[in-house]
């Protein structure tokens, strides 16, 4: 019998949501950040101490695409005690960490151009393999996904929202069903998400 592999999945962290509040004397940070913090150093202990075969992290660091450094630091050091432990962990682009603009970086960017180890960035709609995760299991990765990254100006011209968003959906669903269909049998299949489902 295989090992079972233990798994360690949380999302929405949105870290710097602090609209009221005071600040903490010591750290200059809005209390309400400290309380984030907090509840994601209680992940990432978790994490270590179990210890987890892998991470999972289903989208949106931030309550926007344009965190303040100071908050990019702050999760970048959580993010470096599962790297320096080898855990491997995916950090899946959330609707909070993406632009609308093509083209444009993503909060989680740094991660994957700076090639932090063990760190995977899914930033596309793709398979990570085995071999990539060290791990014997695969993933579909499928991050937010917006119009401008699956379709033209020029398709996108005289159709209605909702025609728009049928044929986002249906290229979605093609996607995964093109890597569910080549994925490898004899493994296990994760599908990890940031998307709204019609009907939940």
């Amino acid at each position: 019998m295989a090992k079972p592999i233990r798994l360690l999945h949380f999302a929405d962290a949105h870290i710097d949501i602090a609209n009221y509040g005071r600040h903490d004397p010591q750290t200059a940070l809005p209390v309400r950040v400290m309380d984030f913090l907090q509840s994601l150093d209680q992940i990432i202990d978790r994490a270590l101490s179990e210890p987890v075969d892998l991470v999972i992290f289903a989208g949106d660091a931030y309550k926007d695409r344009n965190p303040h450094p100071t908050f990019q630091r702050e999760w970048g050091l959580r993010m470096m005690k599962l790297s320096q432990a080898g855990i491997p962990t995916v950090l899946l682009v959330g609707n909070h960490d993406v632009s609308p603009a093509s083209g444009r970086a993503h909060t989680l960017h740094e991660y994957s151009t700076l090639a932090v180890p063990h760190i995977h960035v899914a930033d596309r709609i793709r398979r990570l393999e085995s071999d990539e995760l060290g791990l014997p299991l695969q993933i579909i990765t499928v991050p937010w996904v917006s119009r401008s990254q699956l379709m033209t100006r020029d398709e996108l011209l005289g159709k209605t929202s909702e025609e728009v968003l049928a044929e986002v959906e249906n290229r979605v669903t093609d996607g995964i069903t093109k890597l569910v269909e080549t994925a490898d049998p004899h493994l296990p299949l994760i599908l990890t998400a940031h998307a709204s489902v019609s009907g939940a």
